[in-house]
Protein backbone atom coordinates (compact mmCIF):
# COMPACT_ATOMS: atom_id res chain seq x y z
CA UNK A 1 0.00 0.00 0.00
CA UNK A 2 1.25 3.15 -0.74
CA UNK A 3 0.91 7.06 -1.08
CA UNK A 4 1.93 10.58 -1.52
CA UNK A 5 2.46 13.47 0.81
CA UNK A 6 0.37 16.81 0.41
CA UNK A 7 -0.76 20.45 1.60
CA UNK A 8 -4.08 21.16 3.01
CA UNK A 9 -7.69 20.03 1.92
CA UNK A 10 -6.61 20.73 -1.89
CA UNK A 11 -4.89 23.74 -0.84
CA UNK A 12 -6.77 26.86 -0.85
CA UNK A 13 -5.52 29.09 -3.61
CA UNK A 14 -4.12 31.92 -1.77
CA UNK A 15 -1.78 29.93 -0.02
CA UNK A 16 -1.18 27.57 -3.27
CA UNK A 17 -0.51 30.93 -4.76
CA UNK A 18 1.58 32.07 -2.07
CA UNK A 19 3.96 29.10 -1.79
CA UNK A 20 5.05 29.67 -5.58
CA UNK A 21 5.58 32.94 -5.12
CA UNK A 22 7.61 32.60 -1.81
CA UNK A 23 9.26 29.34 -1.82
CA UNK A 24 9.96 28.70 -5.64
CA UNK A 25 10.96 29.53 -8.84
CA UNK A 26 9.99 27.39 -12.08
CA UNK A 27 12.61 26.05 -13.96
CA UNK A 28 13.22 23.10 -16.64
CA UNK A 29 14.86 20.61 -14.38
CA UNK A 30 17.79 18.42 -15.52
CA UNK A 31 17.40 14.55 -16.13
CA UNK A 32 20.45 13.21 -14.42
CA UNK A 33 21.01 15.44 -11.24
CA UNK A 34 19.32 16.09 -8.21
CA UNK A 35 18.80 19.17 -7.31
CA UNK A 36 19.51 21.68 -4.25
CA UNK A 37 15.87 21.78 -3.31
CA UNK A 38 12.33 21.32 -4.29
CA UNK A 39 8.94 21.24 -3.99
CA UNK A 40 7.15 18.34 -5.60
CA UNK A 41 3.32 18.85 -5.46
CA UNK A 42 1.28 14.92 -6.18
CA UNK A 43 -2.45 14.64 -6.38
CA UNK A 44 -4.09 11.06 -6.41
CA UNK A 45 -6.96 8.85 -5.85
CA UNK A 46 -8.06 5.47 -4.87
CA UNK A 47 -10.94 4.22 -6.32
CA UNK A 48 -13.08 0.59 -6.12
CA UNK A 49 -12.78 -1.70 -8.85
CA UNK A 50 -16.43 -2.66 -7.98
CA UNK A 51 -19.20 -0.27 -6.80
CA UNK A 52 -19.71 3.47 -7.60
CA UNK A 53 -16.57 5.45 -7.93
CA UNK A 54 -18.43 8.29 -7.54
CA UNK A 55 -19.44 7.71 -3.36
CA UNK A 56 -16.16 5.41 -3.23
CA UNK A 57 -13.43 7.24 -4.35
CA UNK A 58 -10.67 8.69 -2.04
CA UNK A 59 -8.90 11.62 -3.37
CA UNK A 60 -5.22 13.19 -2.09
CA UNK A 61 -3.12 15.93 -2.46
CA UNK A 62 0.55 15.71 -1.17
CA UNK A 63 3.22 18.58 -1.06
CA UNK A 64 7.00 17.17 -0.48
CA UNK A 65 9.85 19.65 0.24
CA UNK A 66 12.62 18.04 -0.94
CA UNK A 67 16.28 18.57 0.39
CA UNK A 68 19.29 17.18 -0.71
CA UNK A 69 21.57 15.45 0.88
CA UNK A 70 24.91 13.23 0.51
CA UNK A 71 23.20 10.11 1.95
CA UNK A 72 20.01 10.69 -0.66
CA UNK A 73 17.97 14.02 0.80
CA UNK A 74 15.15 14.57 3.66
CA UNK A 75 11.54 14.34 2.29
CA UNK A 76 9.47 17.50 4.20
CA UNK A 77 5.74 15.81 3.84
CA UNK A 78 2.43 17.09 4.43
CA UNK A 79 -0.71 15.36 2.75
CA UNK A 80 -4.39 16.32 2.73
CA UNK A 81 -7.67 13.26 1.81
CA UNK A 82 -10.93 13.60 0.51
CA UNK A 83 -13.48 11.55 0.85
CA UNK A 84 -13.77 7.95 3.19
CA UNK A 85 -12.43 9.99 6.07
CA UNK A 86 -8.87 11.55 6.95
CA UNK A 87 -6.73 11.60 9.53
CA UNK A 88 -6.15 14.18 12.67
CA UNK A 89 -4.67 17.30 11.18
CA UNK A 90 -1.72 15.99 13.67
CA UNK A 91 -0.78 12.89 11.86
CA UNK A 92 -0.78 15.12 8.35
CA UNK A 93 2.92 15.55 8.13
CA UNK A 94 5.95 13.89 8.61
CA UNK A 95 9.68 13.76 7.94
CA UNK A 96 11.00 10.86 5.44
CA UNK A 97 14.99 10.02 5.36
CA UNK A 98 16.95 8.47 3.14
CA UNK A 99 17.44 4.61 4.89
CA UNK A 100 18.54 2.36 2.02
CA UNK A 101 22.22 2.83 1.62
CA UNK A 102 22.02 1.48 -1.98
CA UNK A 103 19.74 4.26 -3.02
CA UNK A 104 16.72 1.96 -4.01
CA UNK A 105 13.99 2.66 -1.38
CA UNK A 106 9.81 2.47 -1.74
CA UNK A 107 9.29 0.82 2.06
CA UNK A 108 6.13 1.82 3.73
CA UNK A 109 5.25 1.41 7.05
CA UNK A 110 2.20 1.12 9.44
CA UNK A 111 4.14 1.84 12.74
CA UNK A 112 5.04 5.39 12.42
CA UNK A 113 4.46 8.58 10.19
CA UNK A 114 7.72 8.31 8.70
CA UNK A 115 5.91 7.96 5.68
CA UNK A 116 2.23 9.45 5.22
CA UNK A 117 -0.70 6.97 6.07
CA UNK A 118 -4.30 7.70 4.74
CA UNK A 119 -7.43 6.94 6.02
CA UNK A 120 -9.81 4.87 4.23
CA UNK A 121 -13.58 4.34 5.41
CA UNK A 122 -15.26 1.29 3.69
CA UNK A 123 -18.36 0.00 4.57
CA UNK A 124 -17.41 -2.38 7.26
CA UNK A 125 -13.94 -1.54 7.86
CA UNK A 126 -11.82 1.47 8.49
CA UNK A 127 -8.12 1.20 7.07
CA UNK A 128 -4.82 2.69 7.81
CA UNK A 129 -2.90 2.91 4.24
CA UNK A 130 0.58 3.69 4.39
CA UNK A 131 2.55 5.13 1.17
CA UNK A 132 5.60 4.92 -0.25
CA UNK A 133 8.40 7.68 -0.47
CA UNK A 134 8.18 9.54 -4.05
CA UNK A 135 11.73 9.30 -4.77
CA UNK A 136 13.13 5.77 -5.41
CA UNK A 137 17.22 5.72 -6.34
CA UNK A 138 20.23 8.02 -5.31
CA UNK A 139 20.78 9.99 -8.67
CA UNK A 140 21.53 8.01 -11.70
CA UNK A 141 21.67 4.65 -10.15
CA UNK A 142 18.64 3.34 -12.17
CA UNK A 143 19.82 1.10 -15.16
CA UNK A 144 17.81 -1.31 -17.29
CA UNK A 145 17.17 -4.71 -15.27
CA UNK A 146 18.46 -3.11 -11.80
CA UNK A 147 16.77 -5.51 -9.73
CA UNK A 148 15.94 -5.59 -5.87
CA UNK A 149 13.89 -6.58 -2.76
CA UNK A 150 12.72 -4.28 -0.04
CA UNK A 151 9.76 -5.69 2.21
CA UNK A 152 7.24 -8.38 0.22
CA UNK A 153 8.31 -7.41 -2.96
CA UNK A 154 10.70 -7.65 -5.73
CA UNK A 155 11.54 -4.73 -7.99
CA UNK A 156 12.44 -4.84 -11.32
CA UNK A 157 13.47 -1.97 -13.63
CA UNK A 158 11.52 -3.19 -17.44
CA UNK A 159 11.92 -0.20 -19.96
CA UNK A 160 12.68 3.21 -20.94
CA UNK A 161 9.06 4.90 -21.65
CA UNK A 162 8.33 8.51 -23.00
CA UNK A 163 5.51 10.41 -21.39
CA UNK A 164 4.99 14.08 -22.52
CA UNK A 165 7.62 13.99 -24.26
CA UNK A 166 9.94 12.95 -21.00
CA UNK A 167 11.89 9.62 -20.43
CA UNK A 168 11.15 7.86 -17.48
CA UNK A 169 12.05 4.37 -16.10
CA UNK A 170 9.44 1.91 -15.80
CA UNK A 171 9.29 -0.36 -12.65
CA UNK A 172 7.21 -3.07 -11.53
CA UNK A 173 6.71 -4.37 -8.04
CA UNK A 174 5.84 -7.84 -8.01
CA UNK A 175 5.61 -11.15 -5.43
CA UNK A 176 3.79 -14.71 -5.80
CA UNK A 177 0.74 -13.44 -6.66
CA UNK A 178 1.55 -11.09 -9.82
CA UNK A 179 1.99 -7.46 -9.88
CA UNK A 180 1.30 -5.25 -7.27
CA UNK A 181 2.99 -1.64 -7.84
CA UNK A 182 3.97 -0.61 -11.06
CA UNK A 183 6.09 3.28 -10.60
CA UNK A 184 7.20 5.65 -13.09
CA UNK A 185 10.72 7.27 -12.16
CA UNK A 186 13.10 10.39 -13.61
CA UNK A 187 16.58 9.36 -14.76
CA UNK A 188 17.38 11.33 -11.04
CA UNK A 189 14.94 9.35 -9.76
CA UNK A 190 11.92 11.15 -8.12
CA UNK A 191 8.96 9.41 -8.98
CA UNK A 192 6.94 10.88 -11.65
CA UNK A 193 3.65 8.20 -11.54
CA UNK A 194 2.32 5.56 -9.34
CA UNK A 195 0.12 2.38 -9.44
CA UNK A 196 -0.54 0.22 -6.90
CA UNK A 197 -3.58 -2.54 -6.09
CA UNK A 198 -4.53 -2.14 -2.80
CA UNK A 199 -7.40 -4.55 -0.72
CA UNK A 200 -9.38 -3.27 2.17
CA UNK A 201 -11.95 -4.61 4.62
CA UNK A 202 -13.27 -7.51 3.59
CA UNK A 203 -11.96 -7.91 -0.31
CA UNK A 204 -12.60 -4.99 -1.39
CA UNK A 205 -10.01 -4.19 -4.41
CA UNK A 206 -8.98 -1.27 -5.64
CA UNK A 207 -6.25 0.72 -7.46
CA UNK A 208 -4.56 3.83 -5.62
CA UNK A 209 -2.52 6.27 -8.34
CA UNK A 210 -0.92 9.47 -7.95
CA UNK A 211 1.03 11.30 -10.33
CA UNK A 212 3.50 14.20 -10.14
CA UNK A 213 1.77 17.71 -10.86
CA UNK A 214 3.94 20.52 -9.88
CA UNK A 215 7.94 20.67 -9.21
CA UNK A 216 10.39 23.48 -8.59
CA UNK A 217 13.16 24.42 -7.35
CA UNK A 218 12.91 26.00 -3.66
CA UNK A 219 15.44 28.67 -2.39
CA UNK A 220 17.64 28.23 0.34
CA UNK A 221 15.89 30.59 2.94
CA UNK A 222 12.11 29.17 2.39
CA UNK A 223 13.99 25.86 2.41
CA UNK A 224 15.75 26.73 6.02
CA UNK A 225 12.09 28.56 7.11
CA UNK A 226 10.07 25.06 6.37
CA UNK A 227 12.44 22.76 7.65
CA UNK A 228 12.44 25.11 10.97
CA UNK A 229 8.67 24.81 11.18
CA UNK A 230 8.43 21.05 10.54
CA UNK A 231 10.84 20.95 13.81
CA UNK A 232 8.55 23.07 15.48
CA UNK A 233 5.33 20.78 14.74
CA UNK A 234 7.32 17.71 14.90
CA UNK A 235 8.50 18.79 18.53
CA UNK A 236 4.64 19.81 19.71
CA UNK A 237 3.69 16.45 18.31
CA UNK A 238 6.40 14.66 20.91
CA UNK A 239 5.17 16.61 23.53
CA UNK A 240 1.67 15.25 23.30
CA UNK A 241 2.84 12.59 23.37
CA UNK A 242 0.05 10.27 21.63
CA UNK A 243 0.31 6.89 20.41
CA UNK A 244 0.35 7.55 16.53
CA UNK A 245 -0.89 6.48 13.95
CA UNK A 246 -4.30 6.71 15.44
CA UNK A 247 -7.84 6.29 13.22
CA UNK A 248 -9.41 8.73 16.11
CA UNK A 249 -7.09 11.11 17.75
CA UNK A 250 -8.53 12.78 20.97
CA UNK A 251 -7.20 15.30 22.81
CA UNK A 252 -7.52 15.46 26.52
CA UNK A 253 -7.30 18.53 28.84
CA UNK A 254 -3.40 18.70 29.18
CA UNK A 255 -2.96 17.91 25.51
CA UNK A 256 -5.75 20.73 24.56
CA UNK A 257 -4.00 22.92 27.08
CA UNK A 258 -0.63 22.99 25.46
CA UNK A 259 -2.01 22.74 21.79
CA UNK A 260 -4.05 26.44 23.29
CA UNK A 261 -0.45 27.84 24.33
CA UNK A 262 0.86 26.77 20.82
CA UNK A 263 -1.61 27.56 18.12
CA UNK A 264 -0.80 30.75 17.44
CA UNK A 265 3.08 30.13 17.25
CA UNK A 266 2.56 27.40 15.19
CA UNK A 267 0.27 30.08 12.59
CA UNK A 268 3.66 32.17 13.14
CA UNK A 269 6.34 29.91 12.51
CA UNK A 270 4.33 27.88 8.97
CA UNK A 271 3.46 31.44 7.49
CA UNK A 272 5.16 31.00 3.56
CA UNK A 273 5.73 27.39 3.97
CA UNK A 274 3.88 23.87 3.24
CA UNK A 275 2.79 23.45 6.66
CA UNK A 276 0.25 27.40 6.14
CA UNK A 277 -2.48 25.30 5.76
CA UNK A 278 -2.08 22.72 8.65
CA UNK A 279 -1.63 25.30 11.28
CA UNK A 280 -5.04 27.31 10.28
CA UNK A 281 -6.85 23.88 10.61
CA UNK A 282 -4.67 22.95 14.08
CA UNK A 283 -6.14 26.56 15.48
CA UNK A 284 -9.62 25.25 14.49
CA UNK A 285 -9.72 22.02 15.65
CA UNK A 286 -8.34 23.75 19.20
CA UNK A 287 -11.74 26.17 18.91
CA UNK A 288 -13.88 23.17 17.81
CA UNK A 289 -12.75 20.96 20.68
CA UNK A 290 -13.08 23.81 23.43
CA UNK A 291 -16.78 24.71 22.29
CA UNK A 292 -17.31 21.00 22.63
CA UNK A 293 -15.60 20.63 25.63
CA UNK A 294 -17.98 23.56 27.26
CA UNK A 295 -20.90 21.66 25.57
CA UNK A 296 -20.55 18.38 27.50
CA UNK A 297 -19.42 20.13 30.68
CA UNK A 298 -23.13 22.28 30.36
CA UNK A 299 -24.40 18.18 29.63
CA UNK A 300 -22.87 16.61 32.89
CA UNK A 301 -24.21 19.67 35.18
CA UNK A 302 -27.44 18.88 33.83
CA UNK A 303 -27.44 15.61 34.15
CA UNK A 304 -25.81 15.20 37.80
CA UNK A 305 -28.56 14.10 40.47
CA UNK A 306 -31.38 13.05 38.08
CA UNK A 307 -33.20 10.30 38.17
CA UNK A 308 -34.06 7.38 35.88
CA UNK A 309 -37.28 7.19 34.80
CA UNK A 310 -38.42 4.12 32.92
CA UNK A 311 -36.38 4.39 30.05
CA UNK A 312 -37.78 1.34 28.01
CA UNK A 313 -35.03 -0.73 26.75
CA UNK A 314 -35.31 -3.65 24.91
CA UNK A 315 -33.22 -6.49 25.54
CA UNK A 316 -30.84 -7.63 22.82
CA UNK A 317 -28.81 -9.88 24.18
CA UNK A 318 -28.04 -11.57 27.95
CA UNK A 319 -30.24 -11.72 30.75
CA UNK A 320 -31.05 -10.70 34.47
CA UNK A 321 -32.19 -7.19 33.61
CA UNK A 322 -35.25 -5.58 34.56
CA UNK A 323 -35.86 -1.43 34.61
CA UNK A 324 -36.69 -2.08 38.47
CA UNK A 325 -33.33 -3.31 38.66
CA UNK A 326 -32.02 0.43 38.12
CA UNK A 327 -32.88 1.36 41.63
CA UNK A 328 -31.69 -0.87 44.78
CA UNK A 329 -28.02 -1.43 42.46
CA UNK A 330 -24.93 0.52 41.62
CA UNK A 331 -25.64 0.93 37.53
CA UNK A 332 -23.01 1.55 34.94
CA UNK A 333 -24.96 2.25 31.73
CA UNK A 334 -22.79 1.95 28.79
CA UNK A 335 -24.38 4.30 25.48
CA UNK A 336 -22.45 3.39 22.33
CA UNK A 337 -23.36 1.37 18.76
CA UNK A 338 -22.03 -2.33 20.07
CA UNK A 339 -21.38 -2.77 15.93
CA UNK A 340 -19.66 -6.17 14.78
CA UNK A 341 -18.37 -4.01 12.08
CA UNK A 342 -16.10 -1.73 11.52
CA UNK A 343 -14.03 -2.47 14.81
CA UNK A 344 -12.62 0.33 15.70
CA UNK A 345 -10.07 -0.04 19.22
CA UNK A 346 -10.73 0.49 21.74
CA UNK A 347 -13.71 -1.03 21.05
CA UNK A 348 -15.72 1.47 23.40
CA UNK A 349 -13.48 -0.17 26.71
CA UNK A 350 -15.97 -2.80 26.92
CA UNK A 351 -13.30 -5.75 27.94
CA UNK A 352 -12.81 -3.06 31.17
CA UNK A 353 -16.47 -3.15 31.87
CA UNK A 354 -16.61 -6.89 31.58
CA UNK A 355 -13.91 -6.85 33.90
CA UNK A 356 -15.51 -4.60 36.22
CA UNK A 357 -19.05 -6.71 36.01
CA UNK A 358 -17.32 -10.21 36.98
CA UNK A 359 -15.63 -8.71 39.64
CA UNK A 360 -19.02 -6.70 41.34
CA UNK A 361 -21.64 -8.50 40.56
CA UNK A 362 -22.30 -10.59 43.56
CA UNK A 363 -21.45 -7.28 45.90
CA UNK A 364 -24.56 -5.24 43.84
CA UNK A 365 -22.95 -4.01 40.60
CA UNK A 366 -24.84 -4.25 37.50
CA UNK A 367 -23.52 -3.58 34.01
CA UNK A 368 -26.00 -2.71 30.80
CA UNK A 369 -24.41 -2.17 27.67
CA UNK A 370 -27.11 0.33 25.38
CA UNK A 371 -26.76 0.12 21.78
CA UNK A 372 -27.39 3.62 20.51
CA UNK A 373 -28.03 3.96 16.57
CA UNK A 374 -29.77 5.86 13.95
CA UNK A 375 -31.11 2.59 12.61
CA UNK A 376 -33.02 2.36 15.82
CA UNK A 377 -35.33 4.79 14.84
CA UNK A 378 -36.61 2.85 11.88
CA UNK A 379 -38.53 -0.39 13.42
CA UNK A 380 -37.71 -2.36 10.26
CA UNK A 381 -33.96 -2.49 10.46
CA UNK A 382 -33.71 -3.14 14.29
CA UNK A 383 -33.38 -7.21 13.37
CA UNK A 384 -30.47 -6.47 11.63
CA UNK A 385 -28.75 -4.08 14.53
CA UNK A 386 -29.60 -6.83 17.29
CA UNK A 387 -27.83 -9.00 14.97
CA UNK A 388 -24.90 -7.14 14.86
CA UNK A 389 -24.79 -6.62 18.90
CA UNK A 390 -25.42 -9.79 18.90
CA UNK A 391 -22.12 -11.26 16.99
CA UNK A 392 -19.89 -8.27 18.66
CA UNK A 393 -21.21 -9.39 21.87
CA UNK A 394 -20.37 -12.44 21.37
CA UNK A 395 -17.22 -11.75 19.83
CA UNK A 396 -16.48 -9.82 22.68
CA UNK A 397 -17.73 -12.62 25.14
CA UNK A 398 -19.51 -10.11 27.28
CA UNK A 399 -21.19 -11.02 30.36
CA UNK A 400 -23.34 -8.51 31.19
CA UNK A 401 -26.59 -8.15 28.83
CA UNK A 402 -26.52 -5.58 26.09
CA UNK A 403 -30.06 -3.33 25.96
CA UNK A 404 -31.27 -1.25 22.72
CA UNK A 405 -32.16 2.60 23.25
CA UNK A 406 -35.40 2.22 21.16
CA UNK A 407 -36.82 5.21 22.88
CA UNK A 408 -34.27 7.50 22.63
CA UNK A 409 -33.40 7.59 26.46
CA UNK A 410 -29.81 8.92 26.09
CA UNK A 411 -31.63 12.23 25.13
CA UNK A 412 -33.24 12.27 28.53
CA UNK A 413 -29.97 11.93 30.02
CA UNK A 414 -28.18 14.26 27.46
CA UNK A 415 -26.66 13.29 23.85
CA UNK A 416 -23.09 14.40 23.84
CA UNK A 417 -23.84 14.11 19.88
CA UNK A 418 -25.40 17.35 19.96
CA UNK A 419 -22.90 18.61 21.57
CA UNK A 420 -20.56 17.53 18.74
CA UNK A 421 -18.91 15.13 20.95
CA UNK A 422 -18.65 11.22 19.80
CA UNK A 423 -19.81 8.64 21.73
CA UNK A 424 -19.22 6.64 24.31
CA UNK A 425 -20.85 7.82 27.16
CA UNK A 426 -20.64 6.58 30.86
CA UNK A 427 -23.54 7.25 33.38
CA UNK A 428 -23.60 5.41 36.57
CA UNK A 429 -26.22 5.52 38.67
CA UNK A 430 -26.47 4.88 42.56
CA UNK A 431 -28.77 2.84 44.49
CA UNK A 432 -31.53 5.40 43.89
CA UNK A 433 -31.61 5.58 40.50
CA UNK A 434 -29.99 8.66 40.61
CA UNK A 435 -26.90 9.90 38.18
CA UNK A 436 -23.71 10.11 40.11
CA UNK A 437 -21.41 10.11 36.88
CA UNK A 438 -21.45 11.19 33.36
CA UNK A 439 -18.39 10.51 31.28
CA UNK A 440 -18.56 11.35 27.19
CA UNK A 441 -15.62 9.63 25.59
CA UNK A 442 -12.89 7.39 26.32
CA UNK A 443 -11.50 6.74 29.98
CA UNK A 444 -7.50 6.90 30.56
CA UNK A 445 -6.09 3.20 31.04
CA UNK A 446 -3.97 2.42 34.07
CA UNK A 447 -2.36 -0.17 33.63
CA UNK A 448 -2.67 -1.86 36.95
CA UNK A 449 -6.24 -1.30 37.33
CA UNK A 450 -7.72 -0.73 33.90
CA UNK A 451 -10.42 2.14 34.12
CA UNK A 452 -9.11 3.52 37.09
CA UNK A 453 -11.58 6.79 37.58
CA UNK A 454 -14.65 4.55 36.98
CA UNK A 455 -13.14 1.81 39.29
CA UNK A 456 -13.09 3.94 42.13
CA UNK A 457 -16.28 5.55 41.70
CA UNK A 458 -17.83 2.11 41.44
CA UNK A 459 -16.35 1.00 44.49
CA UNK A 460 -17.03 4.52 46.37
CA UNK A 461 -20.81 3.45 45.93
CA UNK A 462 -20.49 0.07 46.96
CA UNK A 463 -19.24 0.56 50.27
Amino acid sequence: MIMLFSLNRFCSLAISTLLVGTLSTSIALPDQSLLAAELLVYQGTMVPDDGDATTSTKEYKITVLRDRGDDGGVLYWTIRENGRGELSWIEQFGVSRWIDGNGFNLQSSRTSLANPLILFNSENHTSLIPLALFQIADGGKINMDTVWKQGGLSYRVTEREQMNGKSFWRVLGFNSFGTKRTVWVSADGVINRLEERVTVGQGERHTLEYRLVKREVVSDEACDKTIAAFAEFTSLRDQLELDLPSKEVVWDDEQLKLLRAQSDKLIEIAKTTTLADLSLIAKKDVQSQNGRRGGVASLTTRAMGKVVTTPGFELYRGSGFDEASLKGKITILHFWDYKDSPLTPPYGQVGYLDFLSRKYADKGLQVAGVVVRPELEDPTLRTRVRASTRKFASFMNLSYPVLADVQGYISELGDPRRAGAKLPLFVVLDKSGKVVHYKVGFYEVDRQVGLRALHDIVKEQLE
